[in-house]
């Protein structure tokens, strides 16, 4: 274990006792395969208790981005390198980036090399666009306007089946013609055969009930898709059968748009303003996943026996959940757990809001390396560290950091209750506000804490920020990697609040 100063801006933090050398949790916010024209600002999320810097390599010219901005592209703050494809031949560019904490132990994560593709001259894949009506062929119009072209869709039902190219190079767009809602250009469920499909501002639902059922399936993890802006639902609700977007290990991108009357939400690798509601069970879940500026509300399990949870990490042993940002999301009107994990690594949740709508718990157990819950509100829900089973009925925690986070209470494995890092488990400068039956204060972990009594501004309009005149409003401390509140809000420089709102 090494000590560590933080430096924010001219401001020196001293953290509470010791912290280990973790490397930088950190991926993509980028679909990748993509051709560009102008200038495109590729952006990486990264977390870390000491602050990160992210060094990126485009075509062996290195740019290295300090801090965390603002990006106009994606509307996230994060670390990312204006690439300006008129500087670069058209072709494959490979787009490499470095991750890499502030601490005086400096550790680094290279993550995957993103595939993208300069296309300033327009010599790269197809420019045909096709229109067709639900009376033609899908299959003959995606070949026609080729790898990379688009196909505009009039009013109408398409089937997804064997529509596509299992050798495409580009994303080919299908898409509502222009003047046509989303609403109107309907996808019925099936099985592409095809790669790298991107469906725009279009429905894509199943009719299903029974026990399981998928929208749109894939090829066994060899095929991938992106859904812009589109709808997907059951269209015999959420309760009639368990119903999730992807199937037989279909990759996906998934930015903006919506998910609704399903048995899970989308469950894809990287989601980005997206909008989950009235499901009946998970709203995220799975490893190697971003989600970024994204909400969800009405989740209801109703007679299905689901336990539905807010965000689910769970895995065997030898297994891992691994990768996982969720990053400026929310959530309201839940019947669900909020985090739950067994089995977490390499892992951050930072910004989260979620309001429990009945008597269950946010609750982790088991092996944890490496996770960072920074910036959490959770309204009327305990958090619990499970003991784990076994002779010795303890944790094998590691790296694992709460901090900055207004919670009602936490308990569990009382060996863990310091969490001062001893044992694995660092929790400090949070705000707790439970009280029990008798009105007494109740469940605080961790050090420097503040006790908030019930610290909401406004919760008749689900604003869980910090009312004025809260202790917890200058609690917390300033962390580098996170410049800005759930809402993208500046935090203050100095003691900022604790919880995912600045304001």
């Amino acid at each position: 274990m090494r000590k560590s100063v933080f430096y924010f801006a001219a401001v020196a933090v001293l953290a509470a006792g010791q912290t280990f050398a973790a490397r930088p949790v950190a991926r993509w916010d980028v679909v990748p395969h993509q051709r560009i024209s102008g200038v495109f600002n590729a952006g990486v999320v990264a977390f870390h208790e000491d602050g990160v810097k992210v060094t990126f390599d485009v075509g062996g010219r290195k740019f290295t981005a300090e801090e965390p901005k603002l990006n106009a592209r994606t509307g996230v703050w994060e670390y990312f390198v204006p690439i300006d494809a008129a500087k670069l031949p058209d072709g494959p560019v490979a787009v490499k980036a470095v991750a890499t904490t502030l601490g005086s132990a400096p550790e680094s994560f290279e993550l995957p090399e993103l595939p993208l593709y300069a296309n300033a001259k327009g010599t790269q894949g197809s420019k045909a666009e096709v229109t067709i009506g639900p009376e033609d062929s899908l299959a003959d119009a995606v070949r026609k306007a080729g790898d990379g072209g688009t196909v505009y869709l009039r009013k109408g039902v398409y089937s997804l089946s064997r529509i596509g190219d299992r050798n495409a190079k580009f994303w080919t767009t299908l898409a509502a013609a222009p003047g046509m809602k989303r609403e109107e250009v309907e996808f019925s469920a099936g099985r592409p055969g095809g790669d790298k499909l991107r469906f725009r501002n279009v429905t894509l639902f199943c009719d299903a009930e029974g026990k399981y059922a998928s929208i749109i399936a894939g090829e066994n993890g060899a095929t991938c898709c992106w859904l812009d802006e589109c709808v997907m639902l059951n269209k015999k609700g959420r309760w009639a059968c368990n119903a999730n977007v992807l199937g037989n290990r279909m990759r996906a991108y998934v930015t903006g748009g919506e998910t609704k009357e399903m048995s899970n939400g989308p469950g894809a690798t990287l989601q980005r303003g997206h909008y989950v509601h009235d499901i009946s069970s998970d709203v995220w879940t799975g490893s190697d996943c971003l989600v970024v500026n994204c909400r969800c509300d009405g989740v209801d399990p109703g007679k299905t026996g689901a336990h539905p949870d807010f965000h689910q990490s769970h895995a065997k042993a030898p297994g891992w959940v691994h990768d996982v940002i969720l990053y400026n999301v929310s959530g309201y009107d839940c019947k669900c757990q909020g985090l739950f994990g067994i089995r977490l690594r390499d892992s951050a949740f930072v910004n989260v809001s979620f309001k429990c709508d009945c008597m269950m718990y946010t609750q982790y157990s088991d092996d944890m390396e490496n996770v960072l819950f920074a910036h959490i509100t959770l309204v009327d829900q305990t958090w619990l560290w499970r003991e784990a089973k076994g002779p010795k009925g303890t944790f094998n925690l590691k790296d694992v950091r709460v901090v900055n986070c207004v919670l009602r209470q936490m308990g569990g494995f009382a060996a863990l209750a310091n969490g001062d890092g001893s044992a694995g488990l660092k929790v400090w400068r949070n705000a707790f506000y439970g009280k029990d039956r008798k009105g007494g204060d109740t469940g605080e972990y961790g050090s420097e804490t503040a006790r908030a009594e019930r610290p909401f501004a406004d919760e008749s309009r689900h604003h869980y920020a910090l009312r004025a005149g809260s202790p917890a409003l200058k609690h917390g401390v300033p962390l580098q990697c996170v410049p800005a509140d759930i809402n993208g809000n500046p935090y203050p420089c100095g003691p900022r609040p604790c919880g995912a709102y600045a304001k």
